[in-house]
């Protein structure tokens, strides 16, 4: 963890790697004491310098560059298992691949010390953008500040000594992603203090148990939901926990006859007398390697310690969702309903849209000030048919506190769809004014001067983009600039 995040060097990898589904091509290399990224695709080309490395380098290398004061993540990634380099996950079947995916503050916490974000902003950042830079002691064990101003064991927070849900929230906060993460009201998630619940924070919700192991959907975050499937994890009560067989203090290598002595002390007494001289490896069987969905071209263990492991597996999003750990009924309410929200907006479900409408319209909105419920409801309103009712509520959640580029641009979608064009642009240019560096609410507004016929208007608007972000292919060709651009 003390390596999740750094700066380039030498040590990095460099190397050449083709995308088949785009045609596009990335090029690392470090000189001069700086790591460069170039990708070249429909004639267009663009270097950025790498301003990150994210990862230790176990399983893989992913990299942010920086624009301004914000923050975007690499297309390509190199995968350290197998010694190649592929595109970042989640971005394998993008056809038109670049360098604008936005680093968010959610991400960065699971992997660097501390981020500073700007308010509401997707991926603005003030400086010194990551401090600490990786994570660090106080991620699992409370502030290191209080523990040096008052050295004794009372002042920092051992998870080996904690009560289940608390140990066992120090991993979750980052290896339980879930289907959908919830953020309870006037929360973030840098707020999570070790010796906490979880649940105090955010709810997490995951497919339901009983789908969990039918499906066989595997990814890299979801280590906790597999090992609560397991047997092992089940029968122990709370004994059994990640740092049953991690030491998250040691580097990540030992040995598989380490790991499989874990398994021996337990288990040793009650296996036929040869099962050990036949195959001494507990875990190649029973936590086979497997390719996660969400994690590109790397491996990971399979954490639900089967007797004997399935050999196929089908990726197939969950349909019903439940919250990990138990939350009072109103959070379970509103957590509910802008999950399922969100998770049906991005599967392109409205039967999981309208049950996020159905738990969310429930609830006391008229005159709340809880923006991310009013955003959910506003959204799950319009994209099942009721645009006025969703077009206030969307108004709501912005008049409701901070907001950011997204909060305008859905807005501004709906306004569009409900054919006040004015409306829509005016919030769009509101959007980038807040953050000019997001290629979204462009895109949102050129389309929008295309299909009124203003031509003139779209390029325009591509152009200011370009003025932001000059090395952007997208504008470029959508502006007939076929030069081979390169400039930092």
């Amino acid at each position: 963890m003390g390596r999740s995040m750094s700066v380039p060097n030498e040590g990095h990898p460099t190397g050449t790697y083709g995308h088949g589904l785009s045609g596009a091509v990335f090029r690392t290399d470090f000189a001069d004491r700086r790591m460069s990224q170039e990708i070249a695709h429909q004639g267009l080309k663009a270097r950025y310098d790498v301003a990150y490395v994210i990862g230790s380098g176990n399983a893989a290398f992913g990299f942010l560059v920086q624009v301004g004061d914000s923050l975007f993540q690499s297309p390509v990634a190199y995968y350290a298992e197998r010694g190649r380099w592929g595109m970042a996950p989640g971005m394998e079947s993008e056809e038109f691949p670049d360098f604008s995916r936005p680093a968010t503050p959610e991400c960065l916490w699971c992997h660097a010390g501390g981020p500073r974000p700007i308010g509401a902003a997707v991926n603005r950042y003030e400086e010194p953008y990551l401090e600490p830079l990786a994570i660090s002691c106080d991620c699992c064990h409370g502030s290191s500040r209080r523990h040096v101003a008052a050295p004794h064991p009372g002042s920092i927070f051992n998870p080996v000594h904690a009560g289940p849900r608390e140990r066992d929230s120090v991993c979750e906060q980052c290896h339980l992603g879930g289907v959908v993460r919830v953020l309870h009201p006037d929360r973030d998630f840098g707020a999570f203090e070790p010796g906490r619940r979880l649940e105090e924070y955010w709810t997490v919700f995951v497919g339901d148990v009983e789908r969990a192991g039918e499906d066989g959907r595997f990814q890299v975050v979801s280590h906790v939901e597999q090992l609560a499937l397991s047997q092992c994890a089940q029968q122990s009560g709370d004994r059994f926990w990640c740092g049953t067989c991690h030491d998250p203090h040691s580097p990540p290598d030992r040995s598989m006859a380490e790991y499989s002595s874990r398994c021996i002390a337990c288990h040793g007494q009650g296996l036929p007398s040869d099962h050990l001289e036949r195959e001494p490896d507990c875990i190649q069987c029973h936590m086979p390697r497997r390719r996660s969905h969400d994690s590109g071209h790397s491996a990971f263990t399979d954490h639900r310690i089967q007797l004997r492991p399935a050999e196929g597996q089908v990726d197939m999003p969950p349909v019903r969702l439940r919250a990990w750990a138990p939350v009072s009924q109103d959070l379970l309410d509103r957590g509910l309903g802008i999950a399922y929200v969100r998770h049906g907006q991005r599967l392109g479900s409205a039967e999981l849209v309208r049950r996020g409408v159905e738990r969310l319209s429930q609830l006391p909105l008229s005159s709340s000030a809880d923006q991310d419920a009013l955003d959910a409801l506003g959204t799950g309103l319009v994209l099942t048919g009721s645009l006025r009712e969703g077009l206030r509520l969307l108004e709501a959640a912005i008049a409701a506190g901070d907001a950011g580029a997204l909060h305008y641009n859905a807005l501004a979608a709906a306004w569009w769809e409900a054919g006040e064009e004015g409306k829509a642009v005016a919030l769009l240019r509101e959007a980038i004014r807040r953050e000019p560096a997001l290629e979204s609410s462009y895109q949102l507004l050129a389309s929008i001067r295309a299909a009124l016929g203003q031509a003139e208007e779209s390029s325009r608007t591509w152009e200011r983009l370009l003025a932001v972000r000059p090395r952007l292919l997208r504008p470029r060709l959508k502006l007939g600039d076929q030069t081979a651009e390169s400039t930092r």
